[in-house]
């Protein structure tokens, strides 16, 4: 199951997506798949806590927005990404006309069905409300005369069923639990003489025909969607992992220390939280030496000589920093952003210098991430493929990463245009250079960042006047200066 998200990363959603339902034309989603209008035969009352609303339906599929209206739920559309958000309680789901893939909290999870625009915004069948929206805000569809009532408590996915068995040797005992049907599973230790297995998308069933005999396990009761291990004394989860053919959960008990008792709340030392920070990242490194100056300075040198100088005036005005990279080591473009998204950065600044075959051109420009694998205009196409050479993740400009990346980006997309034109703004003034304009294109290393993310030029090596000026500290401080002003900017505007 995922993580739920935070309070900031809630807002931080739903500063994207207007609070409210949003009816949305077909004609927002070009190229969907849409439910046809004169598919319309009947409509179905939705029932919840004494109120209801009559839904079209067409054929097999009903339209979303109302529901989840009677529901209380919040939900907003974003043309950018043509992805819905719906929010309730501290529940957060993110799903897309004509796609399999849905973001719940912030897992991403696959469904066979995909939704379709509708002439009320989207979409799908009752199986799919019930499965894969109203299950994990906690609510299940019951049949009802004239259509559904909306009930507590959600609906288990079809039964899986486990058979059990155990295997004590002198120190560990082995727990195998054979499946009937593949499904994802976790396995979680519920402290000292118990454990939990999770299953995502399944409600256990066990074969107790086959009684369970251990030294170290007791017993397993179902309960929802998990398997609950009452333990001996001082047993635990020593680990666990899955196996296919058939599927099963093999499970490693043996003996734990238990958790120190917390001391009293006086007495517990005071941590303080962290400050999120602003990741630099310099560009290339180790033996990726990026673009290549007539005299031989090599871009990622100079990056990593400009990332220091903007670490260093950020933290002295008061921001928590930290590089993907402090010294001449190689790092994979999809590592820096992870970094990023792990310490929940405030924003994700990647440095680079350009180079063109044109020796005149100069001048700087910033990047921000595009949707769907599109570029602002050739060159910026032609400057994302030089900058992703050198990726070893053959993968991740896939279909999968880019429904990723709408899914999980496209809400702070509109951020990240705002931090690439505060940045580009304080470069042109400072450094006294020709607008060379604020572009998209699909870099690798803005993949899937969850925080505004830019990738700065910050000049052409392939300019001998304006690389023999990067090489100099006087020029590479403006630099720095330039970008930290316009990042400043930008945290001073949210």
């Amino acid at each position: 199951m995922g993580s739920i998200p935070t309070a900031s990363t809630i807002a931080l959603y739903m500063r994207r997506f207007k609070i409210g339902i949003l009816t949305v034309t077909v004609a927002l989603l070009v190229g969907v798949p849409s439910a046809p209008a004169q598919e319309i035969n009947e409509s179905l009352e939705f029932r919840f806590a004494g109120s209801s609303v009559m839904v079209p339906r067409f054929g097999a599929k009903v339209e979303l927005l109302p529901v989840l209206q009677l529901l209380g739920a919040e939900a907003a559309f974003s043309p950018a990404a043509g992805t819905y958000g719906v929010k309730y309680q501290d529940r957060l789901i993110q799903f897309s006309p004509g796609r399999r893939y849905v973001l719940i909290d912030e897992t991403l999870e696959e469904f066979e069905e995909v939704p379709v625009a509708s002439p009320g915004g989207v979409a799908a069948s009752l199986r799919y409300l019930d499965r894969v929206l109203l299950s994990p805000l906690g609510y299940h569809l019951e049949a009802a005369y004239g259509g559904y009532q909306i009930m507590t408590g959600a609906r288990y996915a079809d039964p899986v069923e486990v058979r059990a068995a155990a295997a004590d040797f002198g120190a560990t005992t082995t727990l195998v639990l054979t499946l009937n049907r593949s499904t994802p599973a976790e396995v979680s230790s519920a402290g000292v003489e118990s454990a939990v297995v999770h299953f995502d998308d399944a409600s256990p069933h066990l074969d107790e025909t086959i009684p369970l005999r251990s030294r170290r396990a007791k017993r397993m009761t179902t309960q929802g969607q998990d398997l609950i291990l009452e333990l001996n004394d001082g047993i635990g989860v020593v680990s666990w992992h899955t196996l296919d053919d058939p599927p099963r959960v093999i499970v490693e008990l043996g003996a734990v220390r238990p958790t120190p008792t917390p001391a009293p709340e006086r007495f517990r030392p005071r941590t303080r939280v962290a400050e999120p920070p602003i990741v630099i990242d310099p560009g290339h490194g180790g033996d990726d030496i990026g673009a290549v100056s007539s005299a031989g300075t090599m871009e990622k040198d100079l990056m990593l000589q400009v990332a220091l100088r903007l670490e260093t005036i950020l933290e002295g005005r008061g921001h928590a920093v930290r590089l993907t990279r402090s010294g001449d080591n190689a790092r994979a473009l999809t590592d820096r952003t992870a970094l990023a998204n792990r310490l929940e950065a405030e924003v994700f600044v990647s440095l680079h210098a350009n180079a063109s075959h044109v020796g005149s051109v100069r001048g700087a420009e910033t990047y921000y991430m595009s949707l769907e694998g599109s570029a602002t205009d050739d060159a910026a196409a032609a400057m994302a493929e030089l900058e992703n050479q050198g990726s070893d993740e053959g993968s991740v400009r896939s279909p999968l990463d880019l429904i990723l990346w709408d899914l999980a980006q496209a809400d702070v997309l509109n951020d990240s245009a705002d931090l690439a034109l505060a940045v580009q703004r304080r470069l042109n003034n400072r450094l006294g250079l020709r607008d060379r304009g604020v572009k998209q294109a699909p870099f690798v290393v803005l993949t899937g960042a969850t925080m505004p993310a830019v990738l700065i030029e910050v000049g052409f090596l392939s300019n001998a006047d304006e690389a023999g000026k990067l090489t100099t500290p006087e020029h590479q401080q403006r630099v720095a200066e330039a970008i930290a002003l316009g990042v400043e900017d930008f945290l001073g505007s949210q």
